[in-house]
Formats: structure tokens, C-alpha cells, sequence
């Protein structure tokens, strides 16, 4: 339970913690099914564990955690020189933005104007120190090492063959998709994605996150098609895992250096960041298990804001990011794995986590939001609106 918060100066950066006598809940690990992971009260990903956990994924036992290192020198962040405060409207009733806060089961919450830390908020005991997990924003972080290949010619073209890459599912559903059906979440496979669904075959991907078993491109392998390629928006998890695939055997580098060289260091990170999976799994998870520090998530989506860049250093080209948050004509919210407008407000795009994970980026007014938090289920994969006082802030620091 949050009992109180602690304020530092400046007054806008507060840190909160658990203060009751009780502990902070842990897990005994031989008790979590992880069949069920997304579906049992006893689980990591389940309230009062995940406030805990969903900062502190590098306390699970079992799991390979693949580094990614930061940079020699961090892009500075100005800090908060003022108090903001803010009020918003929902339904005619009018709320604070800790009312938000609170009642949102928040852990973190940045948001900046340009490089200038306007507000900053940790509750249920992160820190700023902590490494939060990411769910399916790592999904954008992929994407944008995506673009980085294909500006380097190590990816020809996203009309490129999935088989191009990886020759070994030329006899499953992938054998006629190419990158930009999953990118666009347009395979045409059929994979139950529905996360309350027992039987869905998104446990089958989390099973293997946590015990490793199979390879992750054995389940690609395995799945059946659903309708031709780039006819239609199904999100899907396992389409990300192969793009991760891809990159690595196009580049010849692991994800996770890629990452650091390509992305995380030039972008001025601050802290290490890691992707984590079982020990059992010989492959690095793509897909959604991708974990860093607040500020250096808010610096990825200034380095987005910006269309690929940040403090004078091209991270990838303003062409590839300007084509992954534009909308196909089959479906107008979702891009190159960055939810769009429909999703994320006007003139906004963001990367959106089940558990209410988001970077909202609106470079019309120069603003960026990173909040990690950890509520009471997961969402259905398609987001249906941007949390109420996102728009609300962006509108507040337009003037």
C-alpha cells in the first residue's frame, strides 16, 4: 500500500515508497505457473507482486540478462526548475495529476518539454535507479533498429521476404510475408494473441520468456496462416520476435549489441539497460523484454521526437521515421510497431506496453511522457485511447 511520498527539491521531482512496517511482497518462484503468467493472482505480473517485480526483473532467478551497455557521456536532461501542476476533465469530473497517478497504479512518470524535465514522480517503491520493464515498447525500440539496418543496406528493402532471412520458415505461414507485414502486424498468421485466454498461443511465447524449452523460431515454424499477407492488422507478439530474428542474422551482431551500438549509446543513455529471458532460451526476447531506466526511455523518445535523432547525432534516418508512424490504408492506428494518432491523441505516436507501459511522443508540441506501470490486468492488444491527462499535459506546455 503507498502510505505517503517523499519530497526533495526541487519540489516537481518526488520520490515515493512503500513506508507501512509490511515488506514489499516477493515471490516464491516454485508456486508461479508459467503456463499462466498473464492469468493467475500469483504471478510476477500480477498486483501486489508486479509493484515490485516490474522494476526488479533482474531479481527473477533462472533468466540470461543481455546487456546493453550505455553511453561514455549522457545526453543531459535539464532539470525541473518549476512545480507543475495540472487538472483534467473526464465525464465531467475534474482530476489532479496525482489523482492520475495513484489511482493508475503508476510506478514512474517523466515528461519533458524539449531536454527540460518538467515533471518526474516514482511511487510503490522505484527509484530512478531502477530498470523498468518495457512489454511491448521494446516492440518500437526494434522497430527503430529495424530502420537503422535498412539505412545501412544490411536490410535491402521491408519488401524483402521474411525467407530472405530466415530460409528455415519457407514451409510455414511466414513463407509469403515480408518485414513490412510485421512490422505493420499484417503476417497473416494465426496466433491467438487474446491474453486472458488460457488457451491462447501468446502463453505458449511467455512460457518460453520465462522456462525456455523451444526456440522461439519454433513456434514461428509451428503457427498456421490466417489470411494472405498485408491484408489486414492483427497484433501479434511473435511477428516482433521474428523481426528480431532478422535483424540478427542480417546484421551478424546479437540484438542486444546492436542495441548498444546502434541505439543506446548514441542517444547518450545514462545507466545499462538489459532484454531478459530464461537461461534455457537460445534466443534473445524481441518481442517485449526489453528493461531500462526511466530518463533513458525518456531520451529514446526524444531521439523519436525528433525523427531519429538527438544532440546532433543521427541514431536513423528522418525517412524511416517518418514511414513507421505513418498509417496503412488498411489500419489507421498502427505503424512500424508504434501505435499512431487513433491511438495515442492528435498528432502523437507512441509505444504502448499491456500493463499500461507508454512513451507518448507529439513532436507538433515538442513533448514527451515515458510511465511504467503495473495494473491489475493486461489490456487487450489494441489500446483504445491515450491515458486522460497526456493530451492535457502536451496542450499545457503548447502555450
Amino acid at each position: 500500500m503507498l502510505r505517503r511520498f517523499v519530497y526533495l527539491v526541487p519540489a516537481v521531482l518526488v520520490l515515493a515508497g512503500f513506508a507501512s512496517d509490511e515488506p514489499t511482497p516477493r515471490l516464491d518462484f516454485d508456486k508461479v505457473d508459467p503456463h499462466r503468467m498473464l492469468i493467475d493472482p500469483y504471478s510476477y505480473w500480477s498486483q501486489p507482486y508486479s509493484y515490485y517485480y516490474f522494476h526488479h526483473m533482474d531479481k527473477i532467478p533462472n533468466q540470461r540478462l543481455d546487456w546493453v551497455h550505455k553511453s561514455n557521456r549522457a545526453f543531459p536532461l535539464s532539470e525541473a526548475v518549476a512545480p507543475f501542476s495540472l487538472n483534467y476533465t473526464v465525464n465531467h469530473k475534474t482530476y489532479a495529476l496525482d489523482d492520475y497517478l495513484v489511482k493508475s497504479d503508476v510506478l514512474g512518470f517523466i515528461v519533458l518539454k524539449d531536454n527540460q524535465i518538467v515533471f518526474e514522480k516514482y511511487l510503490h517503491g522505484a527509484t530512478p535507479q531502477d530498470r523498468f520493464l518495457s512489454m511491448s515498447v521494446s516492440k518500437s525500440v526494434v522497430s527503430v533498429l529495424l530502420g537503422v539496418a535498412r539505412d545501412e543496406g544490411k536490410i535491402r528493402s521491408v519488401d524483402d521476404p521474411v525467407t530472405q532471412y530466415l530460409p528455415a520458415l519457407k514451409g510455414s505461414a511466414y513463407k509469403d510475408t515480408a518485414i513490412k507485414n510485421l512490422l505493420q502486424m499484417a503476417s497473416g498468421i494465426d496466433f491467438n494473441e487474446a491474453y486472458l485466454d488460457p488457451k491462447a498461443d501468446v502463453h505458449r511465447l511467455l512460457f518460453d520468456i520465462i522456462r525456455g524449452g523451444e526456440p522461439f523460431e519454433a513456434i514461428a515454424e509451428s503457427v498456421k496462416s490466417e489470411r494472405p499477407p498485408g491484408t489486414a492488422f492483427h497484433y501479434q507478439s511473435i511477428n516482433t520476435q521474428v523481426l528480431g530474428e532478422i535483424l540478427q542474422k542480417a546484421t551478424g551482431t546479437p540484438l542486444n549489441k546492436y542495441a548498444e551500438e546502434k541505439l543506446w549509446k548514441k542517444i547518450g543513455t545514462q545507466s545499462d539497460a538489459f532484454f531478459y529471458e530464461s537461461k534455457n532460451q537460445p534466443e534473445i526476447c524481441a518481442f517485449g523484454c526489453f528493461n531500462a531506466t526511466l530518463r533513458d526511455y525518456a531520451r529514446f523518445g526524444l531521439m523519436a521526437m525528433n525523427y531519429g535523432q538527438l544532440g546532433g547525432t543521427r541514431v536513423v534516418s528522418d525517412a524511416w521515421m517518418h514511414e513507421s508512424t505513418t498509417a496503412p490504408a488498411f489500419n489507421p492506428g498502427y505503424g512500424y510497431q508504434w501505435w499512431l494518432a487513433n491511438n495515442c491523441g492528435d498528432h502523437a505516436f507512441c509505444a504502448i506496453g499491456i500493463y499500461g507501459q507508454t512513451i507518448y511522443v507529439d513532436p507538433a508540441k515538442h513533448v514527451v511522457i515515458a510511465q511504467f506501470r503495473a495494473t491489475p490486468k493486461p489490456s487487450g492488444p489494441n489500446p483504445v485511447a491515450p491515458p486522460a491527462p497526456f493530451d492535457a499535459i502536451a496542450q499545457k506546455l503548447s502555450n
